[in-house]
């Protein structure tokens, strides 16, 4: 049965993949972890007529998993500027690295928590520094409405970022502390 789903359906998923992943190699890759994950749960969908909405949900979340991880690694000043950059100042001069990876999970889980339309763009444009214009030919919007939702993300991002972390200021500068109901926390 898997090598049919493969047959049918591998390459509209690659190409799915691609318009959300700039480098064909990574979207390979993807697509891969993909079928890993529908060898592994086939069992579970109940409904052969839902077969396509469900991959193209698998591929969704592959992407996601691939862009967080991504996010634990890099965490761009550009994300709100000066926000974070006074955060990774901070966390430099004051914090251990194990500190700074904690800032960047919690960061990558808000980005993820934040609705598709925004998410998805700004992790594109924000943390894999991706040109804007290349977004919006890529998920056939306006420069425009990517600029928006880009705006758009990064307040909603920053509104979390402040319902879950505290910030007190000193000589330094504004320090973070997470709390743990955002799941951050180590």
């Amino acid at each position: 049965m898997i090598e049919q789903i493969w047959r049918q359906f591998h390459q509209q998923l690659l190409v799915f993949i691609r318009t959300k992943v700039n480098d064909h190699a990574i979207a390979e890759d993807i697509l891969q972890d993909v079928f890993v994950k529908v060898h592994q749960n086939i069992g579970h969908l109940t409904n052969q007529s839902k077969l396509q909405p469900w991959l193209y949900q698998i591929c969704r979340n592959t992407i996601v998993d691939f862009y967080r991880s991504k996010a634990l690694i890099v965490v761009s000043s550009n994300l709100d500027d000066s926000l974070v950059k006074d955060l990774n100042e901070t966390i430099t001069a004051k914090e251990s690295h194990q500190d700074q990876e904690q800032l960047n999970r919690c960061i990558a889980l808000l980005i993820a928590d934040l609705p598709e339309k925004y998410s998805d763009i700004l992790v594109r444009s924000e943390l894999l520094e991706q040109k804007q214009q290349i977004i919006a030919d890529q998920e056939k919007l306006s420069l425009a409405a990517v600029k928006s939702r880009i705006i758009r993300g990064r307040d909603q991002l920053k509104k979390k970022l402040q319902a879950c972390c505290d910030f007190e200021f000193d000589e330094l500068g504004p320090q973070a502390s997470c709390k743990s109901h955002c799941g951050c926390e180590k």
